[in-house]
């Protein structure tokens, strides 16, 4: 029988601990100021805001329902996705930044295991890039 002491919980995007559903991280606020100071590019935080990329996005989402396209894919787990991640980055291919085919919608522990797989050696990055264009290619093919 419920007590009515428990409280539903949910998994931080930014700390990755459980915090009570409704209640802010206590780490956000200041993990995303030093990103704004320290990491933030100006000419990509523009693109970001913009109408062109937050339309793209909506786009995105819907097409994978919400739900992180990688963990269906590879873990066969349904897990809310939050991040629309482009496969080649904004910064190696700008002309790409708005194609459907080099955008995926996952949650912030897949684009986590993304980021880490790039940043391990160039055979890892390109074997992730593989793996991610095939999930695309399945839910845009022919619309990119």
């Amino acid at each position: 029988m419920w007590d009515g002491n428990r409280m539903l919980m949910r998994e931080c995007p930014i700390c990755g601990k459980l915090h009570k559903q409704g209640e802010p991280c206590p780490h956000a606020k200041r993990r995303n100021e030093e990103y704004d100071r320290e990491h933030r590019n100006r000419e990509r935080s523009a693109f970001y805001h913009s109408p062109s990329w937050k339309a793209i996005q909506a786009i995105v989402k819907a097409a994978c329902h919400g739900l992180d396209i990688y963990e269906m894919d590879v873990n066969h787990h349904i897990v809310k996705g939050r991040i629309v991640h482009h496969i080649i980055p904004l910064v190696e291919a700008p002309d790409k930044a708005l194609t459907l085919t080099n955008l995926v919608y996952v949650s912030d522990k897949t684009h986590r295991i993304i980021h880490d797989a790039y940043d391990k050696d160039a055979e890892s990055k390109a074997r992730m890039q593989r793996k991610l264009f095939e999930m695309s290619e399945k839910i845009f093919s022919g619309r990119g």
